[in-house]
């Protein structure tokens, strides 16, 4: 990590005699909920997943096993009565943030007095930990940050002027409002729910307004491009030529689509962008097909609006970011949010008070802050979720999951342990098998169909079922 967040931390410990010449140690947390099943047996687990700030963000992103399970966060639940109750979502909020600091709670000593631990290089060094970046949706965001739905979890901006004054949020001035301010004048005015106390009220050097991570996938990708763009360019088809002459347009629009032709990193579409469940893969396959099918049946400045975000978005995802790409990023925003306006003036918007879209303001400063944003993005624990969560719940029997869960992901977590071991003795480079003992070929049948086999070995896979079957009362056992 080699934002300036992270140069801000060091000076701290330097300061100190008892922490000077350590090195530092971010923990960066993500927490995201996933569904397993749906329909009656609806089944969902909220995940909190860990990771260090030391490793480069090519680690993080890829699968190698830099970002782990730490806990199985609790979902509290009620009935319909008491879903909307103003006790309820307290206690939602607070049991949220009680377990992150119980979970954490064993770091809280190392944070202040460092420690000794044995690092990838085999080498020894004086650490010392502290709480870095968080990745988190939205919705999260404003749980953590304990702001009310709708406002920025970074600015005081008011909420039905997101883009207009508002200056930096802060754990010193939280508090100091809540001591001079009534509850309602703090809920209305400055968006603080003032009734919950953050998790990092508990830890040294933390500020949860200073941690949250700017989010790729569900602020940008999926969040203004899917659910802001691509609808309000298919409601002002809608509203200007009627849903039967729009119907027909977008069509055509998929007719472009499925028309790209085969390209490396070019996907195709060929029933189009009419599908019903998007993932971030779609939406990112969809922005370079997007804007060359839409223009000639959309206003020039809806064209221009959509050229102005994918710069923003190409630019933000580089894995390299210097001054010249910041300079960059500020001039595409400002275009946007200047070509943007078309949408209000033919009535497709009423306003642009969107959180999603009211990030990419803060995007200078959080880059600043923690280097390039592709590696605290939330598509790294959404990736994480179908190794860590999905694929143990099929191969348990569903009753009680949890534990069968753990223990798989356990299992998992020493199976790749031991291969990291094996590899770094060169124990699995050349063949397998013992030296002099050759591999056994199978003989072909002459009267084979498929006439005569090449001298190569063939390649047989047996794949054994994921659980004994059910041995039936009248089954007949041949030994």
């Amino acid at each position: 990590m080699s934002g300036q967040w992270a140069f801000n931390q060091l000076e701290i410990i330097a300061e100190d005699p008892d922490t000077h010449g350590a090195m530092f140690v971010p923990v960066v947390l993500g927490s995201n909920k996933t569904t397993v099943s749906v329909g009656t047996g609806h089944t969902e687990y909220y995940l909190l997943y860990i990771s260090l700030g030391n490793v480069h963000n090519n680690v993080r992103r890829a699968h190698h096993d830099a970002v782990s399970i730490l806990a199985f966060l609790a979902i509290p639940k009620t009935d319909e009565v008491h879903k909307n109750d103003a006790g309820f979502r307290r206690f939602h909020c607070q049991l949220f943030h009680s377990s992150l600091a119980t979970i954490l709670e064993s770091l809280k000593p190392f944070m202040t007095k460092p420690t000794v631990a044995l690092c990838p290089d085999r080498h020894y060094r004086c650490v010392i930990y502290g709480l870095g970046p968080y990745i988190a949706d939205y919705p999260e965001q404003v749980l953590l940050a304990c702001v009310v739905q709708g406002w920025c979890s970074w600015c005081t901006a008011c909420n039905n002027d997101l883009d207009g004054l508002g200056g930096p949020r802060s754990q010193e001035l939280r508090e100091a409002l809540i001591d001079v301010l009534e509850p309602q004048v703090l809920w209305d005015e400055y968006g603080i729910v003032y009734d919950v106390v953050p998790f990092t009220s508990y830890f040294p050097r933390t500020d949860i307004h200073e941690l949250m991570a700017p989010n790729l996938l569900h602020q940008l990708i999926k969040g203004t491009f899917k659910d802001h763009l691509v609808t309000w360019i298919h409601e002002y088809l809608e509203q200007e030529h009627g849903k039967q002459h729009a119907a027909a347009i977008i069509a055509d629009i998929d007719r472009r689509i499925t028309a790209a032709p085969s390209f490396s990193a070019l996907r195709q579409f060929p029933e189009g962008h009419g599908f019903k469940q998007w993932t971030g893969d779609d939406s990112k396959a969809l922005m370079k097909v997007y804007l060359p099918a839409i223009a000639g049946h959309v206003p020039l400045g809806m064209v221009c609006a959509l050229s102005a975000f994918l710069e923003i978005c190409y630019l933000v995802q580089r894995s390299v970011i210097n001054k010249e790409t910041l300079e960059a990023i500020t001039t595409a925003v400002d275009r946007f949010h200047h070509e943007h306006t078309i949408f209000q003036t033919t009535g497709v918007r009423a306003h642009f008070s969107l959180p999603c879209q009211h990030a990419m303001v803060h995007y200078r400063e959080l880059i600043k802050l923690f280097g390039a944003p592709n590696g605290l993005c939330s598509s790294i624990t959404e990736s994480k979720h179908i190794r860590a969560v999905k694929e143990p719940w099929h191969c348990s029997n569903k009753f009680d999951a949890l534990g069968q869960m753990l223990v798989t992901n356990q299992r998992l977590d020493k199976l790749a342990g031991a291969r990291r071991h094996f590899t770094e003795y060169n124990m699995l480079d050349g063949p397998l098998l013992p030296v002099g003992m050759e591999a056994i070929r199978l003989d072909l049948d002459d009267d084979d169909d498929d006439g005569a086999a090449d001298d190569h070995p063939a390649t047989y896979v047996v794949k054994l079922a994921s659980r004994p079957g059910m041995l039936l009362k009248n089954s007949i056992l041949v030994y």
